[in-house]
């Protein structure tokens, strides 16, 4: 994993959690029933995919309206997700969904606790030993011809004591 003080690895981290949308219920697509179900199963897609170094799956998860306030959009969101698993052998999460909520037909918020890694995560008890890094994300998601796909992301530090 990047240090924390490399500029460029914490940038690509936080833009690579981003696309991840990051962050993730265990849920199976097949399934999901309601529509917050089937958020928390597009954010388990999404954890899946970047565990297994697949980008172009993750792609698929974030809308192509996309945009966020340091001004990413879709196509570069994908080339930070891309660049971030080359220039790293492993990628490992521990997230915590805090909330799902659909407000209204075809938009959905979610708040995601993300660790991110270079080794596996036992456990919020492991994050103490290890140099990962911790966000907490406010996602923005809206259904796009029948799949739920991430449209906004804003995000900042999370503390380890938010994991409990």
């Amino acid at each position: 994993m990047l240090s924390a003080s490399d500029g460029l690895g914490r940038a690509l981290g936080l833009n690579l959690a981003l696309a991840l949308g990051l962050l993730f219920a265990p849920s199976c697509a097949r399934e999901a029933t309601t529509p917050e179900q089937r958020v928390r199963a597009v954010l388990a897609a999404l954890e899946e995919g970047a565990q297994q170094r697949d980008a172009g799956a993750m792609k698929e998860h974030v809308s192509e309206a996309y945009s966020d306030a340091q001004g990413n959009d879709q196509r570069a969101i994908a080339q930070l997700v891309a660049f971030h698993l080359l220039r790293n052998q492993s990628v490992y999460l521990l997230t915590r969904v805090r909330s799902v909520e659909v407000a209204a037909p075809g938009e959905a918020r979610a708040e995601v606790l993300v660790a991110m890694a270079g080794r596996k995560i036992e456990g919020p008890e492991a994050l103490l030993a290890l140099r990962a890094d911790l966000y907490r994300f406010d996602l923005g998601l809206a259904e796009e011809d029948g799949a739920w796909r991430v449209r906004t992301a804003q995000w900042r530090p999370a503390a380890i004591e938010d994991f409990r």
